[in-house]
């Protein structure tokens, strides 16, 4: 308890610089789990382009909880499995003590609870803490029941870390303006999208048979990806396509009983996480999200990668910025953005005239060349170059090591 007082009362402090006899930075990544997030694929996508410019380092993977491990993980990053159990309280408990024992220099984290829990830890063993916010947080936690806690935590923890990745400029301004995060303590950095990868999974055979034709939604069932609006919306259009659902997650029962009130069962397909979900995206119509609130949406541009057009809500943050543009509520849904359909929040008619518009083939062809045409300013190098700079940014030795290339 003393240990907790400390570091709420502590004024903000920088860490010391690596000795430069150190010869091997010693890097753990922690994030929850590797379930099937956009948060845990965009990390374990860093970690693959980081192999070759970590060569030397002592790398390791910290889950918080001992889920199924879901995403694709390269065989050269260890990974360590703690039993957090979802509990904030067990999570310290348990990170606590394996940092304890296998002391990190540079902690990398995602999602908020390893992020409060690296930046708490770094207080007690004195590495770089460096945390990643992937949504935009003012408005991902007024949905939480203890909404008045996770907002104090994020107060205090966030601050406090040596750097604040924040996925977008959005995410970044909410961090600073709410969250009294210095912005010299933040740096925006999406995430890596590697085009010619996403192509190549795009070309294997899709992992469910598909409808002849449909449209997609991709995410985790839960209330912040707002799929009731996404099945009323859909209703209303009565568009030609069948609806196919990719993702799983708490809310899904609610969500079929949705589906059969609203007269949708046999043209709505709930097919679950899938592995490689590209296959199926490449020969959607469209991508259709309604979330409430983003941080990068990774999926929206790994759609428009693939020459598949996207409508959007304009939450906060991240689809505005992809799509360039803003929604108007009552103006024609082709005004409001130039790469894509742009939509209000938590509006079903507007999504149905979306669908509407999208169901012309001729519409459809303009933005999907107008997706893969934006979708070009989303590349790999930038984001892990970023990244490097940030693990190795007290390191008084030359990083990454010569004659490594990303």
């Amino acid at each position: 308890m003393n240990s907790i007082v400390q570091f709420v009362r502590a004024p903000v402090m920088r860490r010391n610089k690596l000795s430069v006899s150190d010869t091997t930075l010693t890097l753990k990544f922690v994030i929850n789990s590797m379930e099937g997030g956009g948060a845990e694929r965009a990390l374990a996508n860093l970690i693959h382009y980081l192999e070759q410019p970590l060569i030397g380092c002592d790398v390791e993977l910290v889950l918080l909880d001992d889920r199924d491990i879901k995403q694709a993980l390269p065989a050269w990053i260890k990974v360590k499995v703690l039993d957090g159990r979802g509990s904030f309280v067990r999570s310290t408990i348990q990170l606590i003590g394996y940092l304890s024992k296998h002391r990190p220099d540079v902690v990398v984290s995602y999602l908020a609870r390893a992020n409060c829990l690296n930046v708490f830890s770094a207080f007690l063993y004195g590495h770089r803490a460096v945390i990643s916010e992937r949504v935009q947080t003012s408005s991902h936690l007024s949905t939480s029941r203890a909404r008045a806690l996770f907002e104090w935590l994020t107060r205090v923890c966030y601050p406090r870390a040596d750097k604040v990745v924040a996925v977008s400029q959005g995410v970044a301004d909410d961090l600073s303006q709410n969250f009294k995060v210095p912005t010299d303590r933040i740096c925006v950095i999406g995430n890596p999208i590697d085009a010619n990868a996403l192509r190549a999974k795009a070309r294997e055979t899709p992992a469910h048979l598909l409808p002849e034709r449909f449209i997609l939604a991709v995410g985790r069932m839960v209330l912040n990806k707002n799929f009731p609006m996404l099945l009323e919306g859909y209703a209303k259009a009565n568009p030609a396509e069948n609806l196919v659902i990719l993702g799983d997650g708490p809310e899904r029962k609610a969500l079929e009983k949705l589906v059969h009130d609203l007269g949708l069962t046999g043209r709505v397909h709930m097919s679950g996480f899938v592995g490689n979900p590209y296959p199926i995206m490449a020969q959607a119509h469209c991508l259709v999200s309604c979330s409430n609130a983003e941080g990068f949406p990774n999926t929206i541009i790994e759609a428009m990668t693939l020459g598949t057009p996207v409508i959007a809500t304009d939450c906060p943050s991240g689809p505005a910025e992809v799509l360039r543009g803003v929604a108007v509520m009552g103006r024609d849904v082709t005004k409001n953005a130039r790469d894509g359909l742009l939509i209000p929040t938590s509006s079903p008619d507007s999504l149905c005239k979306a669908l509407t518009v999208m169901a012309d083939q001729e519409i459809r062809n303009k933005y999907a060349a107008l997706a893969q045409e934006r979708s070009q300013s989303f590349g790999v190098d930038n984001v892990v170059r970023a990244y490097l700079d940030l693990i190795f940014a007290e390191q008084l030795t030359p990083t990454p090591q010569e004659g490594n290339s990303i």
